[in-house]
């Protein structure tokens, strides 16, 4: 047998051949472990970040708003434990993302088809949308229990402002309501999110800077099924809003809402050296908690504060204002005045009357306080003129806004084309008709400032902020501004005037039998109010020796005078702030009898 060797040239490719492709597996190789490193090592932090990313996401915690108290402490609107529901997407499809909604909607008894729009068009797909907030127990139960049937359903805790004051507060405190639209750039992020709450009114729209409370973050991690692979960890924790501090006493404003009953009127209760509001009681008034409603207790509802937004011809309280006026003039407390029960404005046909039509023959300016003698305070205003008279008006804070701290405060007017009273004009103006419109609260200040010597003070329904971040506790100052410089001898004698309007026989508001030992002070006032009716006003301070408080009532379209009328309101008011522990021990002493 024969055998034959191979050519060197055949034998000699095959190493050729093997190391190449060693040389190639071997780059294969340094390239795939260089790509592993770089991945893994290089930028292994980022990448891992990233997959992190995929199975986190943001929650965030709502902040409880600050609460409202009353001047003892008593919460007056404050905030309840809740329920947030929202969704989120991720790679569900439109059916199960319309199937959700569908269903979770019939249980809570919403639209929340509606939002599936949104939802859907929204990236990325993990954003978590708000789909109903402020939620009850009740409410949210039926979700509770089927949770898991509803893949990107989430409950967070959530806060609901409650109204412990209820509809005697509700024009004082306000009401809250949601974010419009329209209002997005006013109440923008990060502080507010488009399905956010704001106040509406009074002290919650006032303070909205200050009650509202800052969210926080939590971050959540799932696995690709949904489920919490981890504890949820704070990114940013919530702080709660500022608490308010009230001037008004909670009880006293219960008493008053009370009292004015069916009326349309109100009543002021202030503190003349401080401003403090005990009171702004308004009717009818409204429900907070449910502001939409049209009826209260069968009534139709009323959002105007009727204190401070209602503005009526003063009557015969502005009578404080031209006796001022005439003894800055050429008169004093002494200057006799006859009445023969009317007085004619020199080139008038029609006389203007008195209301004690016979007469009340020669007065002093005392007496014509008590008595209320309209020809007196004619007079005063013939011999003073249009434009002093306005000129006193304003140093006793007419025509102009008090400054409380209460949105949409009217100015009233002192005419009604900017310039003084003329003619016959000035008579009206004179005991408070015509032209001239004040509110309550403007009322209760011009008292308020022959109570405190002359200071134009301005009234207050908040006293001091707590701060929400535990910082402690900001006093807000006492402001005033100059009014009336009074001599000794004019504020005394008006002082008595008032004093004997209230206590002495024959006085306006003698029959409203105030007790003599709280030596009030006041005037009462019946001004025609252009509906062919009345209006009963009762204005005054206490006590007579070193006057701190001052109070007014208000009754529109009233029954009677206000003496008859406004007087004994604040009669009852008072009886409850000056004497509480009779009026308690007469209310029990009623109940006793009732279980007898």
């Amino acid at each position: 047998m024969e055998f034959r060797s191979q050519p060197l040239s055949k034998s000699s490719a095959f190493p050729r051949r093997l190391a190449i492709s060693l040389i190639l597996c071997a780059l294969v190789a340094a390239t795939v472990l260089g790509r592993v490193f770089w991945l893994s090592v290089i930028r292994g932090e980022e990448f891992a970040s990233r997959a992190s990313a995929n199975l986190q996401s943001l929650q965030r915690i709502e902040a409880p708003r600050g609460n409202i108290r009353d001047r003892k402490g008593r919460p007056v609107a404050s905030n309840r434990r809740a329920y947030a529901l929202s969704y989120t997407r991720r790679s569900r499809s439109e059916a199960e993302v319309h199937e959700t909604l569908r269903v979770v909607g019939e249980l809570m008894e919403l639209d929340l088809l509606e939002k599936k729009e949104v939802i859907m068009s929204t990236r990325p797909s993990w954003t978590q949308h708000s789909l109903a907030r402020r939620l009850t127990q009740k409410q949210i139960i039926p979700i509770l229990e089927r949770l898991h049937e509803f893949p990107g359903l989430g409950v967070s805790e959530d806060f609901r402002r409650e109204y412990q004051g209820g509809p005697a507060l509700a024009n004082v405190v306000g009401f809250m309501g949601k974010i419009t639209p329209e209002e997005t750039e006013k109440f923008s992020r990060p502080l507010y999110l488009p399905d956010a709450w704001v106040g509406r009114s009074g002290l919650e729209r006032r303070y909205e800077d200050e009650l509202v409370g800052k969210r926080g973050l939590r971050r959540l991690v799932r696995d690709a099924r949904g489920a919490a692979i981890e504890d949820p960890s704070i990114v940013e924790q919530a702080h709660p809003g500022d608490d308010l501090i009230l001037t008004v006493d909670a009880e006293l404003q219960q008493t008053a809402h009370e009292l004015l009953g069916e009326t349309k009127g109100s009543v002021v209760l202030m503190n003349a050296l401080t401003g403090d509001v005990l009171v702004l009681a308004s009717t009818p008034s409204f429900d907070p908690m449910a502001p939409w409603k049209q009826e209260l207790d069968g009534k139709p509802v009323s959002f105007i504060n009727r204190a401070s937004q209602g503005a009526y011809p003063p009557g015969s309280t502005f009578k404080l204002v031209t006796a001022s006026a005439a003894m800055r003039g050429r008169w004093t407390p002494e200057t006799p005045v006859f009445c023969s029960g009317a007085f004619r404005w020199p080139g008038w046909n029609r006389p203007f009357h008195c209301d004690h039509r016979s007469g009340h023959g020669t007065l002093q300016m005392e007496e014509a306080i008590q008595r209320s003698c309209n020809v007196y305070f004619y007079k005063a205003g013939h011999d003073l003129g249009g434009s002093a008279l306005v000129a006193e008006a304003k140093s006793f804070g007419f025509g102009t806004k008090t400054g409380i701290d209460l949105p949409g405060e009217r100015s009233g007017s002192l005419s009604s084309d900017g310039t003084p009273p003329a003619g016959g004009e000035i008579l009206n103006f004179s005991i408070g008709q015509g032209a001239l419109l004040a509110t309550p609260l403007q009322v209760a200040r011009s008292y308020a400032t022959l109570a405190n010597g002359g200071r134009l003070i301005r009234p207050r329904l908040v006293s001091a902020i707590d701060r929400g971040d535990g910082s402690g506790r900001r006093t807000l100052p006492v402001l005033e501004e100059p009014g009336v410089q009074l001599s000794s001898a004019s504020r005394t004698a008006l002082i008595h005037g008032f004093e004997a309007a209230v206590n002495e026989y024959g006085g306006t508001a003698w029959k409203a039998e105030f007790p003599k030992h709280w030596r009030m002070c006041g005037k009462t006032g019946t001004a025609e109010n252009g509906r062919n009716g009345v209006d009963a006003w009762f204005a005054g301070f206490f006590p007579a020796d070193a006057p701190t408080h001052v109070v007014v009532a208000h009754i529109e379209d009233a029954d009677g005078h206000g003496g008859d009328v406004a007087a004994p309101i604040v009669r009852e008011v008072l009886k409850k702030f000056l004497e509480p522990e009779s009026v308690e021990a007469v209310a029990m002493s009623s109940s006793e009898l009732m279980n007898d």
